[in-house]
């Protein structure tokens, strides 16, 4: 792994996130230094087996041929295409979680810099599988699941690391799924996948399965521990690991897989420091879901108003949305000069708290009362915020 600057959570398997959101939404493609680590497994430096890593492709639809692509031959024969996606942890604002609503969750306590805003280059999955001979048409593809596997390295959790996601979204003319090579114009790092990892842009990280080595059409989702167990956002009432097997809730609850609408609140600077009475605050955040951010709105009294905001980058259909606005607050000077005793001079300072809820092009809203889960995934409660005036 190459320099970064990010906050290590656990070494081995290695897993780490930008510290500081102020410097991660100062760039609208997230350099290699501050994207976060997410690994079920060891980093493997594959650069020795360049030349021949392959990509095993079979199933059980009819008509298809079972192939074993060469990365290099691959790359020489399909299109290059490059997409801006962000890539994002499933587990991002997990502790927010826990400290929302004072209950453990399991899982790595991440906090709100868990994605990375990347142009990704590659062969897009649609051409590969066409040549395979899968059928163009939606009536063929509907009941069938992408299985992508690595069997690199075994999982803390399996023998490999796998997932998958609907045929048809990976077949849609709409869509951009990809085996990724390159990440910002550059190869990527072992860290990120090198040689070949799965891109799927709009769904959650877990799907973009790093050392891609297989993929499966399947009339079933992938058997994956990571698919199956893990990553789901169980109901409310289960409160314990124990429970969600006694009772059969990983069956039950169906895996997660498009973004949801969300938004959260990076900085605020207070601009007014001259007028006692009155603050403009200027407040910055990013925003995202599984299709392209309409607006951001932002409240300084817990909801009762809200004030939309200025959205400053949005490229394509699956970046992040950065932006930024500015409320003016009233501030009680009087209850703060009796509560520093009359002191003028010296008055309280006060803490005002903002938050943040995003909407995006399909109609859909931020849940701001997104509830606990067991595995803390999914988080997407208001963006908070707050400073001293």
């Amino acid at each position: 792994m190459g320099k970064t600057n990010l906050r290590v959570l656990g070494q081995t398997p290695l897993n780490a996130e930008p510290p500081c959101l102020v410097e991660l939404t100062k760039h609208t493609i997230t350099p290699l230094r501050l994207a976060y680590a997410r690994n079920h497994s060891m980093i493997k430096d594959l650069a020795s087996e360049f030349d021949s890593y392959t990509v095993k492709i079979d199933g059980e639809m009819e008509g298809m041929e079972e192939k074993v692509l060469n990365v290099k031959d691959m790359i020489a024969s399909f299109p290059r295409t490059v997409v801006v996606a962000a890539l994002i942890c499933a587990g991002n604002r997990r502790a927010k979680m826990q400290e929302k609503t004072g209950k453990e969750v399991r899982g790595i306590k991440w906090s709100e810099g868990t994605i990375a805003n990347a142009r990704w280059g590659g062969v897009l999955l649609r051409d590969i599988l066409i040549s395979a001979g899968i059928p163009e048409q939606g009536d063929a593809q509907k009941g069938f699941h992408v299985c992508f596997a690595s069997n690199v390295a075994p999982c803390e959790d399996d023998s490999c690391y796998g997932g998958s996601i609907p045929l048809e979204e990976v077949m849609s003319k709409d869509g951009a799924a990809m085996l990724a090579y390159e990440m910002n114009d550059a190869p990527l790092t072992p860290d990120h996948g090198f040689p070949l990892r799965v891109v799927v842009p709009g769904y959650f990280g877990m799907r973009w399965v790093k050392w891609v080595d297989r993929i499966t059409i399947s009339r079933n989702e992938s058997p994956n521990f990571y698919q199956q167990r893990d990553y789901k956002m169980l109901p409310e009432c289960v409160s314990s690991p124990e429970k969600a097997i006694k009772e059969d809730w990983w069956g039950r609850t169906p895996a997660m897989q498009r973004l949801n609408c969300n938004s959260v609140v990076a900085h605020i600077q207070c601009l007014t420091l001259a007028c006692p009475d009155q603050k403009t605050l200027k407040v910055t955040g990013y925003a995202y879901s599984h299709c392209p951010i309409s607006r951001v709105e932002i409240s300084a009294d817990d909801g009762e108003t809200w004030h939309e905001v200025r959205i400053t980058y949005q490229e394509g259909s699956w970046s992040w949305s950065l932006w930024e606005g500015e409320l003016i607050v009233d501030i009680d000077v009087d209850a703060l000069e009796w509560a520093s005793h009359g002191q003028r001079n010296g008055r309280s300072k006060t803490r005002v708290t903002v938050i943040s809820r995003a909407f995006d092009q399909s109609g859909s809203a931020q849940d701001t009362e997104c509830r606990w889960n067991l595995r803390g995934v999914g988080f997407c409660g208001v963006g908070v915020g707050s400073v001293e005036v």
